[in-house]
């Protein structure tokens, strides 16, 4: 049976913050994830921005950007996106694992052992930025073969 993880809680963001990762989570019986974001609210002006990662490890200290939603501006509608991850589906270049995933990209190779969910809300002029979304990723079972 499928097992769904709460990455972040939908909840309202109003601190500008850079990198604030979330709880990591195992995942190593898992044979693809998919994660959804849910942006519920936005009351911000369009040079805020919010971005949004999926993050994957081998070891739970070393992590590797496997996905970036489409950055979302201050002012944005409401709106849901996902991304699938997938180890069966081949990578066609080597992947920089000191760089994130241009935005609205998603490396669905990347894999590990953990799985967590990262943002970055960045307020455009000190006038108050506030952001309501959640992050959630649906497990599906069954260990891939070795």
């Amino acid at each position: 049976m499928a097992q769904t993880l709460t990455l972040f809680p939908s909840a309202t963001r109003v601190t500008a913050v850079s990198d604030s990762a979330g709880d990591s989570f195992d995942i190593a019986d898992a044979k693809r994830v998919i994660v959804l974001l849910d942006l519920t609210a936005t009351a911000g002006v369009a040079g805020d921005v919010l971005d949004v990662y999926v993050d994957v490890s081998l070891d739970g200290t070393k992590w590797l950007n496997a996905a970036h939603f489409t950055q979302l501006a201050g002012d944005a509608a409401a709106m849901s996106a996902y991304v699938i991850l997938d180890p069966t589906t081949p990578g066609t270049a080597p992947i920089v694992t000191t760089a994130d995933c241009a935005s609205g990209a998603v490396r669905p190779s990347a894999w590990g052992k953990y799985i967590r969910g990262r943002y970055t809300l960045v307020d455009a002029g000190a006038h108050g930025q506030s952001v309501t979304f959640s992050l959630k990723s649906i497990v599906q079972p069954g260990a891939l073969s070795s």
